[in-house]
């Protein structure tokens, strides 16, 4: 696997690991100024085979969690102090089991872990102590009924009495998604269909290889931020917001000023080789890919990244993924992009690797996954909000 420390030598050039820094001008009057610093570790060694891909942020937003993969640990990283501090290691069985698989890692508004298995998801707080586990596979519930082929995507988010479940439900044969709330005292399930975002299925790319596949899919992600509730999707830049406090479900289009609103192109969905399938995913990679909204308690604004793949071809004439044109978008408090701007180049090899960034924001600054010779870093893109 390469590395972004041997492929990013320009990015460490230009922002170096001392925390020195460099100030772009963009439109409308954001400024961004890029450093980079590099988590002190120590006689340790963090485990980066999938980066931070499999990690979640506190809801403090002073710890980043990373999960140990096949092996039921978090690795847990001091944001603060930029230092590695510790190794948790959960219990497989017992009151206070988790599994043998740390699936997803995130964080409720009690500050406390939610962990997700295949299976399952259970509430941690940090001294390892299970306080709640969650059961949505092959569970029987009432009121509305998961019909054939509907599942419940791997990220729940547990209101702060943990009384309700909130969700996404896929249907595997329609490529549907839909909104979903439990009732944890009753067991009624309410689904609500997500209006559009079956669409995410026309750029899905499937190799099948005897009774196993490779899939490349274009996952709905629903985050917590403050008291709504914000689904979005690569495919497009409409989001859908539930907002707790009012109890409904709005859709807002969020469009950009500097790319197009969704991806528009015509592709094949199952393909007949390895070569064809990432061929395909490149391809589509090409069109503009919008991640998920983030923001901070300290602002009432919401930032946002958008990509558009750069390829090129190889010695053997085929198309690599080595370069991306990055956007950064800031919306107000009703979800309207009022700045935008193009980051500087470099900034996209970031999003290059076969391993998928995973943003967060934290004190104004979007952090960058960046792997320096096996060691972690970030580079951090201050947005001065």
């Amino acid at each position: 696997m390469k590395h972004f420390g041997y492929l990013w030598v320009g990015i460490l050039l230009l922002y170096s690991c001392n925390q020195s820094s460099s100030t772009f001008n963009g439109v409308d009057g954001l400024d961004i100024t890029v450093d980079t610093v590099m988590i002190a570790t120590g006689d340790d060694i963090i485990n980066l085979k999938w980066g931070i891909y499999q990690s979640g942020i506190s809801h403090d937003k002073k710890y980043l969690f990373i999960s140990g993969g096949t092996s039921p640990y978090l690795e847990r990283i001091n944001l603060e102090t930029l230092a590695y501090e510790e190794k948790m290691i959960f219990d497989v069985e017992g009151p206070n089991g988790f599994g043998d698989y740390v699936y997803a890692v995130s964080s409720d508004v009690n500050n406390n872990l939610i962990l997700t298995s295949h299976y399952s998801t259970s509430i941690f707080n940090f001294d390892k102590q299970k306080l709640k586990k969650y059961l949505l596979i092959g569970r029987n519930f009432k009121g509305e009924q998961l019909i054939k082929r509907e599942q419940f995507t791997s990220k729940i988010i547990p209101s702060k009495d943990y009384k309700t479940t909130f969700g996404l439900i896929q249907n595997h044969d329609t490529g549907e998604i839909f909104f979903a709330i439990v009732n944890e005292e009753t067991d009624v399930l309410r689904k609500v269909k997500l209006n559009g975002f079956e669409k995410a299925e026309d750029f899905t790319v499937r190799h099948q290889q005897g009774r196993g596949a490779s899939i490349s899919p274009q996952n709905t992600e629903i985050v917590q931020l403050g008291n709504k509730l914000v689904i979005t999707n690569p495919v497009f830049s409409k989001i859908a917001v539930y907002d707790l406090v009012e109890q409904n479900l709005k859709y807002y289009p969020c469009l950009p000023t500097l790319t197009a609103s969704e991806k528009t192109g015509t592709y094949i969905k199952d393909v007949n080789s390895r070569e064809e399938f990432t061929i395909r995913k490149i391809e589509i990679g090409k069109e503009v890919t919008f991640l998920p909204l983030m923001t901070e308690a300290t602002t009432d604004k919401y930032v946002r990244i958008s990509t558009i793949g750069l390829p090129k071809l190889n010695d053997k004439g085929l198309p690599e993924m080595n370069d991306h044109k990055v956007y950064i978008s800031i919306l107000n408090d009703s979800f309207e992009v009022i700045k935008e701007t193009e980051v500087p180049d470099g900034i996209g090899k970031l999003f290059s690797n076969p391993i998928p960034q995973k943003p967060f924001l934290k004190d104004g600054k979007i952090w960058l996954y960046l792997n320096i010779q096996d060691e972690l870093a970030f580079v951090r893109l201050d947005l001065g909000l």
